[in-house]
């Protein structure tokens, strides 16, 4: 008898001590966040887990529409693809199964954005170039890089001459289809201590850092930026990876490279810090799947390390970069 009851202490412990099924802890993201309603959008679950179960036998299923109408059944594969139809945020559900039948769910949503262009054309009536232009927000851009003014070879200083000069890339008239590449005071036409003028069309100006960082603001990096920002894209800017010029070493200024053809572009804004030789410049610098604000000096400047005084590090260069123009 006491051995019988002994037994059914220890199967009662066994049992009060199984670990009662958690259910899984439901996560999901998708690639990319933002889209239109041609995106294919990547939506992926492998960040979810179980504490019980192995991760290769839980099960995913997806409502694509939140409508609590299940577009799959059960699967073990932890993404979907869908497209999404209308434009902001459109939600999605996934729901998760581990192999005890625990559930869990988990709801996100994609960015749908709706293609409202309005394009027209600019002619700079000051040498009857035609540029196209499109209303991007509340303001007009234009979707090719200016090129108004006068070829001077790389090799030849720019001075405040009275002319607008600029290079082409690869100092070539091959790449005119690129755009015009200025220095920044080229492109401000010298300014004093203020910006008073710039070499875009009258009635236009060379944009602030705040108005390309407006610009830009509603898409979370990373993310393409031809896709947005290309020729027939999203926003129809016509951003190309189209490079630009970094100029030489101070005791050989004008002797330089040209930057990141096919990886990169940089484009002027009209801001500007310090005063006289002192200057730094802000440009907007793109990349495939990046953008950030950039500083370059004026001039070439060599520059020395903080504690050894007279012992030169490197120096600072400045670069030729794109104007675009935004309608004032």
């Amino acid at each position: 008898m006491k051995t019988r009851f002994l037994l059914v202490i220890g199967i009662a412990t066994i049992i009060a001590c199984e670990t009662e099924n958690t259910p899984p802890v439901a996560k999901v993201f998708s690639i990319p966040g933002i889209g239109d309603s041609s995106t294919v959008f990547m939506l992926d679950g492998r960040n979810s887990s179980d504490l019980e179960s192995s991760y290769f036998v839980l099960r995913y299923r997806w409502d694509t529409n939140a409508d609590g109408s299940w577009d799959t059944g059960y699967s073990t594969s932890a993404s979907y693809t869908a497209r999404f139809s209308g434009q902001g945020y459109r939600k999605y559900i996934m729901e998760i199964a581990d192999e005890d039948g625990g559930t869990s769910s988990v709801t996100d949503s994609v960015f749908i954005l709706i293609r409202k262009r309005q394009l027209d054309t600019l002619t700079d009536l000051r040498d009857g170039q035609n540029y196209p232009i499109v209303k991007i927000g509340e303001s007009w851009w234009m979707a090719e890089n200016l090129r108004f003014g006068h070829q001077v070879d790389m090799n030849t200083p720019l001075t405040d001459n009275g002319l607008v000069e600029f290079l082409y890339f690869k100092n070539s008239h091959d790449y005119a289809d690129y755009g015009s590449l200025y220095t920044w005071v080229e492109a401000n036409e010298y300014p004093a201590p203020v910006v008073f003028r710039d070499i875009c069309p009258p009635g236009w100006r060379i944009p602030t850092a705040g108005q390309w960082s407006e610009l830009i603001k509603d898409y979370p990096q990373p993310f393409d930026i031809l896709y947005y920002f290309g020729q027939n894209s999203i926003e129809d800017l016509g951003v190309e990876m189209n490079g630009y010029y970094k100029y030489g070493d101070p005791l050989d200024p004008m002797k330089g490279e040209f930057k990141k053809d096919l990886f990169g572009v940089r484009y002027w804004t009209s801001d500007f810090t310090g005063e006289d030789s002192l200057r730094y410049f802000t440009g907007i610098h793109f990349t495939r799947d990046s953008c950030y604000l950039v500083k370059s000096f004026n001039r070439p400047d060599w520059i020395y390390h903080p504690f050894f005084p007279g012992v030169i590090i490197g120096f600072r260069s400045p670069e030729a970069c794109y104007v675009r123009c935004v309608k004032e």
